[in-house]
């Protein structure tokens, strides 16, 4: 009799532990704030079928990602699992996190054995520029611009550059004008409408993959319970989620 009551005693115990409430969590508001796209979706359909191999080996494949809708509501779910401690998001049987490889397959750019970019170059190169970007030299230059706290080149500049680019036939240029733009406004967005160095530094390094997973912890991780805006690469998070 003595074993039965222990056991009874138990069985109620764990009916009362199971019946007892998870403790609420604690939950935070974030915003997904994107630049309009429109002229950079419409600059994007001018690479046709017959075109679209040859960018996607060149560059990945960053049109898809500009394409991306990105629907708020599952990334503010996610966030709400993100695991400040471990980096990640813990659910309760399982954890998630963003990798390098699930990154690099997404975007279909090779991860290069090399360093990762680390920070803007003190001085700004107009030639190795203007190489990356097929433009002359004075060109980059006379249009180089301060923007907040950062340098670089207004979209609108360059939307007027890979239209007239595009209107010539020169593809190549226009296609390297036109991943230029996509790094700095969908990839590494900074201020708005404007395409900074520190983006042509990694469109110029081919070796994206790092930085985007790392903008992408980063983003996370310091805005982790105060809220408020995620700037990272939007639709790679959503792709991945």
């Amino acid at each position: 009799m003595h074993i039965i009551s222990q056991v009874h005693s138990r069985a109620c115990l764990l009916i009362e532990m199971a019946t007892v409430p998870e403790p609420k969590r604690k939950t935070c508001s974030y915003s997904f704030h994107r630049e309009p796209l429109t002229p950079l979706v419409e600059l994007g359909s001018f690479v046709t079928d017959d075109r679209l191999k040859n960018f996607v080996g060149q560059y990945g494949d960053i049109l898809t990602v500009l394409k991306t809708v990105v629907d708020p509501v599952p990334l503010q779910t996610l966030l709400q699992f993100y695991d400040p401690e471990l980096r990640c998001f813990t659910f309760q049987d399982y954890q998630l996190a963003p990798t390098l490889e699930e990154y690099s397959i997404l975007l279909s750019i090779p991860i290069q054995h090399q360093t990762p970019f680390l920070d803007v170059p003190k001085e700004v190169d107009f030639r190795l520029i203007a190489r990356a970007l097929r433009m002359n030299v004075k060109e980059v230059g006379e249009n180089w611009k301060p923007c907040g706290e950062v340098v670089g080149l207004p979209l609108k500049f360059l939307l007027r550059v890979a239209r007239d680019e595009a209107e010539k036939g020169n593809w190549e240029v226009f296609h390297a004008q036109l991943a230029t733009m996509i790094y700095g406004i969908v990839l590494f967005p900074s201020m708005p409408n404007f395409v900074d160095h520190a983006a042509i530094s990694i469109f110029i390094g081919r070796n994206p993959v790092p930085t985007l997973l790392a903008d992408t912890y980063y983003a996370i991780h310091s805005r982790h319970g105060k809220g408020g805006a995620i700037r990272c690469c939007l639709p790679l998070l959503f792709k991945w989620d």
